[in-house]
């Protein structure tokens, strides 16, 4: 390796980071259960079936290369995978001890982040982003995660019949609320709910969907199409006018994600229209879509990359040709 690359690995190394799209700890997160199939393996699936868990986890590159960091990390020597894994589990239970804030600070210490943007949206999340930034020692601000406030306002209507109108002034009236609360961007999970494919509703199509609306079931878990869409593009036409990030999921997921329809390029007429042009957009996880999302990038001066759950599951090899990828489309400066 030439001095001139150490000299910008360490550099690299060496400048403190932005966690753009997080979530809080999550319960229990300082003990990991059974040291031969601990629970931190579910961090490196999208697989929810116990199968995958007790056997494919612990045979990926990525979790093994995350064992021989936390090795490293804890001071432990390198052994065979499965050896390693119980080894890395008993040290970490150590270091964690009676401290955990202690222990959680020093592993963002070690990564050099200096400022955690938080997914509130999360259901399986134990803290606040109050707690989180407490108990890691650093700056925690909210990313608000626009189905969820959908599904609130939907909640709160009740046994009411709602309108278009109505139901837009207060999903409008939440999420202005939260940007003045300290929110810093919001969030859209339509690719697990109704794919990405979202041309911009009519007045009517979303009234009649009001209309056959189930709310019950829809205020659980939005996934009517019509709305979906409808909730998107209000979202991004106040993101423009507040100049606040709207983050997309794109790409792989768990098995609910319908992956054909997760494809970036189907956002294609938000970013051109008139009233949502001016929407920063950030897309995330991106994989088998990096190229598209690339192209993306390099067209539409509003659109950013995060290849971020990309980098653990994919491993180092797999990472690098994920970064190479994206770098021959996006430029630098928006990834």
């Amino acid at each position: 390796m030439s001095s001139r690359v150490e000299r910008v690995i360490a550099s690299v190394a060496d400048l403190p980071a932005v966690d753009q799209h997080c979530h809080t700890l999550v319960a229990g997160w300082s003990v990991l259960g059974d040291a031969h199939a601990p629970a931190w393996r579910r961090c490196f699936t999208e697989a929810v079936r116990p199968a995958s868990l007790a056997s494919d986890v612990a045979t990926s590159l990525g979790y093994r290369e995350f064992l021989r960091a936390m090795a490293s990390f804890l001071g432990e020597v390198a052994r065979e995978p499965i050896e390693l894994e119980a080894r890395v589990v008993s040290r970490r239970a150590a270091a964690v001890g009676d401290e955990p804030d202690l222990y959680a600070r020093r592993l963002f210490d070690d990564a050099r982040i200096s400022t955690l943007l938080v997914d509130t949206g999360y259901g399986s999340q134990a803290s606040t982003p109050a707690d989180f930034q407490r108990a890691v020692g650093r700056p925690v601000r909210t990313i608000v995660r626009i189905e969820s406030v959908a599904e609130g306002c939907l909640a709160a209507a009740g046994q009411r019949s709602i309108t278009r109108l109505a139901f837009t002034g207060a999903l409008l009236e939440e999420l202005d609320r939260a940007v003045a609360a300290g929110a810093i961007g919001f969030k859209s999970i339509a690719a697990y709910r109704a794919g990405l494919d979202l041309p911009e509703p009519s007045a009517l199509q979303v009234a009649g969907a009001f209309r056959r609306l189930d709310r019950g079931a829809q205020a659980r878990r939005l996934d009517d199409r019509v709305i979906v869409a409808h909730v998107v593009w209000t979202a991004a036409r106040l993101a423009a006018a507040r100049g606040v990030p709207l983050q997309f999921h794109v790409g792989f997921g768990d098995e609910d994600v319908p992956l054909p329809a997760a494809d970036p390029s189907l956002l294609r007429p938000l970013f051109r229209a008139p009233s949502t042009e001016e929407c920063p957009v950030v897309l995330l996880h991106n994989h088998p879509f990096v190229d598209q999302a690339a192209y993306l990038a390099s067209i539409f001066p509003q659109v950013h990359l995060d290849l971020s759950l990309t980098i653990p599951l994919l491993g180092g090899a797999g990472a690098e040709r994920a970064i190479a990828s994206a770098l021959a489309l996006c430029p630098t400066t928006k990834l």
